[in-house]
C-alpha cells in the first residue's frame, strides 16, 4: 500500500508540476487578457467576405488563426469574449437627387469606383446605386466596396458586361464560419459561402464622372441577401 500511495502521490506531483511550468511560461499579459468562464464559452457564428488570404472552407481552423487573415486583434478578441466586434458605421448625409455621390474608391486594380445615391421603385423594379443595393437587396456600400476590392483572382472576380464595354462584373464570396469550443482557442469551419455578384459603368458620364455602381446582389438569392453578408466583419 505504502508503494502504491507514494506511487500516485509522484504521479500527481509530476502532473500539478507540469502545469505549473506551464502557467509560469504563459506571458503575464496573456492570463490576464484571458476572459471569464462565462462569455468564452459556447457556439460563436460570424462571416467575413473572403479577402484572398487563404481562408479554409473545407478544413477546421482556430479562432486565433483570424489575426493571418487581416482581422484585427481586438475582433478576435471580442469574438473570443462571445460578443459581436464593433464596426464603424456608414455616414449619411442630406441628398437631393439620385445622381449625387455618395461614395468613391479604388477597386482592386486602382480604378475609381463611385456610388451615387440612385433610386429605386419596386411597383417597377426599377433602380440603381445605393438606394437599389440597399432597399432591394439589403446590401451596404461597405459590402459593394468589399465585393470590388476583393474579387474572385484573375478574370473569374472581374469580367467585362456582355454588350457593354466599359460595364464590368466584380464576383467575390461571403463566408459564414460557426465555431465551438472555448475563447479564441474555438474550433471553427466555414458553413455557407454566398457569392455576391457587383455591377459597375465606367463610361457613362454624370455629369463629368462615370455613372459608378449599378447594383449589386447575392447570385441565386431572390430579392433580399442573408443579413449575415452586410454584416460580415471585415468590411
Amino acid at each position: 500500500m505504502r508503494k502504491v500511495n507514494a506511487s500516485r502521490y509522484a504521479v500527481a506531483s509530476a502532473a500539478l508540476g507540469l502545469a505549473a511550468g506551464l502557467f509560469a511560461a504563459a506571458p503575464a499579459s496573456a492570463m490576464a487578457a484571458a476572459p471569464s468562464a462565462r462569455g468564452p464559452s459556447g457556439d460563436v457564428e460570424f462571416s467575413l467576405f473572403d479577402n484572398g488570404s487563404g481562408i479554409p472552407r473545407n478544413s477546421s481552423f482556430s479562432l486565433a488563426d483570424l489575426g493571418r487573415h487581416g482581422i484585427p486583434d481586438s475582433a478576435v478578441k471580442q469574438l473570443g469574449a462571445g460578443k459581436a466586434p464593433s464596426t464603424a458605421g456608414e455616414e449619411s448625409a442630406a441628398l437631393s437627387g439620385p445622381d449625387d455621390l455618395v461614395g468613391q474608391w479604388k477597386e482592386r486594380d486602382g480604378w475609381t469606383v463611385y456610388m451615387r445615391r440612385g433610386y429605386y421603385d419596386p411597383r417597377r423594379d426599377k433602380g440603381f446605386g445605393l438606394a437599389k443595393i440597399e432597399q432591394k437587396h439589403n446590401l451596404t456600400m461597405k459590402a459593394v466596396r468589399a465585393t470590388t476590392q476583393y474579387p474572385r483572382p484573375g478574370a473569374a472576380g472581374k469580367q467585362k458586361f456582355a454588350g457593354y464595354p466599359d460595364t464590368w462584373n466584380y464576383f467575390t464570396d461571403v463566408l459564414h464560419v460557426k465555431c465551438s469550443g472555448w475563447w479564441i482557442f474555438r474550433t471553427c469551419r466555414v458553413d455557407k459561402v454566398q457569392p455576391v455578384r457587383a455591377g459597375v459603368d465606367f463610361s457613362i458620364k454624370i455629369p463629368q464622372l462615370p455613372k459608378g455602381v449599378i447594383t449589386a446582389y447575392c447570385e441565386g438569392v431572390q430579392g433580399r441577401c442573408p443579413d449575415w453578408v452586410k454584416n460580415a466583419i471585415n468590411i
